[in-house]
């Protein structure tokens, strides 16, 4: 029981520190001045045509983007910027805490207090990584058949879950946090998570 009780407090420890998803965002862009105000549109990539999950990631990123001053327009329609997104899962570790119990003491044959040894429990969990990137080529270029990089991120973070779609808000909010960002810089970001 005792064993018990102490696992299900380090669990509640370590739920209580999962209120934030902590990302490495690393980003490289060589967007011109005026880019705010540019026209984009978010194209499928491999597998991702008629997914009803793209789409509603892309619409997260095209919100993203019109705050920030970039005006969405249809696929068909040559816009100045085009988008492209890639998320999943990018392996898993396992992580293994220690922690100890004080041990518990009593008097010993002689007469003198013995005040125990600590026990030692161990516990594990599998954490996920989950990334998303984002790609932003020259629209004009792209239609000529030339692809002209004008931004590429990414965002990674550890999760308990594997599923990249609960993470997906949290990841793209950390790779538009100051954006464009630092060139070639990798920063950690800090989201609060959605109670």
């Amino acid at each position: 029981m005792k064993r018990f009780l102490a696992s299900l407090c380090l669990v509640v420890v370590l739920a209580a520190c999962q209120s934030a998803l902590v990302a490495d965002v690393t980003r490289f862009n060589s967007l011109p001045p005026d880019w705010a105000g540019k026209s984009f549109t978010i194209l499928p990539g491999q597998g991702q045509a008629g997914s009803l999950e793209f789409q509603h990631d892309a619409d997260l990123v095209a919100a993203a983007l019109s705050v920030r001053g970039l005006r969405p327009l249809p696929h068909d329609a040559p816009a100045d910027l085009v988008v492209f997104l890639r998320y999943g899962q990018a392996g898993s570790r396992t992580e293994v805490i220690g922690y100890e119990e004080p041990g518990y003491g009593g008097w010993d044959r002689w007469g003198l207090w013995d005040g125990g040894y600590p026990e030692t429990y161990y516990s594990s969990r599998t954490l996920y990584s989950l990334f998303f990137e984002m790609e932003m080529l020259d629209g004009p270029d792209y239609r000529a058949g030339t692809k002209r990089m004008l931004f590429q991120g990414r965002a990674i973070a550890d999760s308990s879950i594997h599923d990249v779609n609960p993470s997906m808000p949290y990841l793209i909010q950390a790779l538009f946090d100051q954006f464009p960002g630092a060139n070639g810089r990798t920063v950690r970001v800090r989201v609060p998570l959605a109670k």
